[in-house]
């Protein structure tokens, strides 16, 4: 019996259909009996289809004395696994016929055609090498998991792209928090890559593969694009680093993380130097807002802190608190002797600074504010106001920086034709590029104004769960809270006035 096979990987416009192909078989066949083997939806890349596989055993079984087929590609697209294939079919007595290639191993000049295509096979395992380096970079394209050992916060499973499982990265809940802890804490106080490697270390909080912190670790972590939702920004910064990017910057949508690869000398740090590296849209979610990457990438590239405040070991207050008269800060100091604690004007101890009378009780004051910060939250909670960073409208401020770089690259691809361009076409690509920067300006406005609107919001999660387990937080962690929540804090000798970050009428526009 005759076998006649198709297959179709995608319904295109351009592509013959497994229908089409079966009528050209059946005219090779004529009056011979056949039985019809169809694969819908499976790539020529291997071998691994169930139709398919079905024909191999109904050969092996005696079934089939031949195989005909459209064109060579629709068995298979390797000429390495069509050799195997060959070994079969000639272990089998089964002849191998192609309708448009003419391809016929029963006569003469289609057993010459497979001593060609066993030639190109032998070529092929020899350079199976070089085609794993360069599979390599094509997962990295594609924004599969490149290999090696998923980094911290993240662990790799399994799904199907194609019909053919990947490895994608997944977050890991039990990492994920203190991931956030090591960026946010990075970028939005005055804390030192050495005191928060010292915090993961002291609380016992262990590295991927179960050692301690140390500055490698952890600049490797903060500067590793795996982690941040990828958009417009993410974009430019990696395009000002001059590395190249294989996606369009309309696919850095605030959403997926990245995959950074490339050679770098044996005694460079990863991520150090990314010049020529490439970097790729991943097909896992990030878990850092691009806002908060960037801050750490721009204090690392610095290679320097902000402003030394708010380090202070005696107050979570350190760095917000303020003289009320004269609004220098205020220091939280310890009297040993009597166990006292209390805060003190820098201007008031030496006398510069006329205020505060009274002894301002550290305990006193933190207390109040504590309560203040619980009634805030519960009330911006029972409203139903989301104090996290405002997404929509960075989804917003995305959209519109996509449109300024899409309006960027027809201006630049104007003013190349320009050189070619007849004075007719000249005038006409002039005035169009006058109205395109035009545009560009007025996005640029709405951009500048929705930034303005999200520059207070909070990023942080959770921050709920976090005041409700206030008493268990150590100094850094109400600290940061502290700074999230609250801009300054005045004190004056009988009253105490705070500058919130968050404002509530603000935030109910954007509910």
């Amino acid at each position: 019996m005759n076998a006649i096979y198709g297959r179709q990987s995608v319904d295109k416009k351009d592509s013959i259909s497994i229908d089409s192909q079966i009528e050209f078989c059946k005219k090779e066949i004529g009056d011979e009996p056949f039985k019809i083997y169809t694969d819908r939806g499976y790539s020529g890349k291997n071998t691994d289809r169930p139709e398919f596989k079905q024909l191999i055993k109904d050969i092996e079984s005696g079934l089939i004395n031949k195989v005909v087929v459209y064109r060579l590609d629709r068995i298979s697209r390797s000429v390495l696994d069509f050799s195997k294939m060959i070994d079969v079919f000639e272990k089998n007595n089964v002849g191998f016929v192609s309708t448009t290639e003419k391809f016929d191993t029963k006569t003469p000049i289609g057993r010459a055609m497979l001593s060609i295509i066993i030639i190109f096979a032998q070529l092929e395992r020899e350079t199976i090498q070089q085609r794993i380096t360069d599979n390599y970079y094509a997962r990295g394209r594609r924004g599969f998991f490149m290999g090696g050992n998923a980094p911290y916060a993240f662990n790799v499973e399994k799904i199907l792209v194609d019909n053919k499982k990947v490895s994608i990265y997944k977050e890991n809940i039990d990492q994920v928090e203190h991931l956030k802890y090591m960026f946010h804490t990075y970028a939005y106080t005055d804390t030192s890559l050495g005191r928060i490697i010292a915090y993961l270390n002291e609380n016992g909080i262990k590295t991927k593969s179960g050692t301690v912190w140390d500055n490698a670790k952890l600049s490797s972590i903060l500067k590793n694009p795996s982690f941040v939702k990828a958009d417009p920004d993410i974009y430019t910064y990696y395009k000002n680093k001059n590395c190249i990017i294989n996606n369009e910057i309309s696919d850095f949508i605030g959403e997926n993380g990245c995959f950074l690869f490339g050679k770098r000398p044996s005694n460079e740090r990863k991520y150090t130097n990314v010049e020529n590296h490439t970097l790729s849209i991943g097909l896992h979610k990030g878990i850092i807002d691009s806002h908060t990457f960037l801050l750490c990438q721009y204090k690392m590239d610095n290679n320097k802190q902000l402003k030394n405040t708010g380090k202070g070991k005696n107050s979570w207050l350190s760095g917000v608190i303020k003289c009320g008269y004269c609004h220098y800060s205020m220091s939280a100091l310890i009297d040993k002797r009597y166990n006292n604690k209390y805060f003190i004007c820098r201007k008031k101890s030496i006398n510069v600074c006329r205020g505060h009378n009274e002894v301002i009780y550290m305990d006193k004051v933190e207390n109040s504010i504590e309560k203040r910060i619980f009634k805030k939250v519960k009330e911006l909670n029972a409203k139903n106001i989301n104090i996290n960073k405002n997404n929509s409208v960075d989804t917003k401020i995305n959209k519109i920086k996509i449109q300024i770089a899409e309006i960027d690259k027809q201006i630049e691809n104007m003013i190349n034709q320009l050189v070619n361009a007849n004075e007719v076409v000249t005038k006409y690509m002039n005035n169009k590029i006058t109205e395109l920067d035009k545009e560009k300006q007025e996005l640029i406005k709405q951009v500048e104004k929705e930034q303005v609107k999200n520059i207070k919001q909070i990023p942080i999660n959770n921050i709920y769960a976090q005041i409700n387990n206030w008493d268990n937080l150590d100094l850094e962690k109400k600290k940061l809270i502290c700074k999230f929540l609250i801009n300054k804090v005045f004190i004056f000798d009988n009253d105490i006035e705070i500058d919130w970050n968050v404002d509530e009428e603000e935030m109910n526009e954007d509910v």
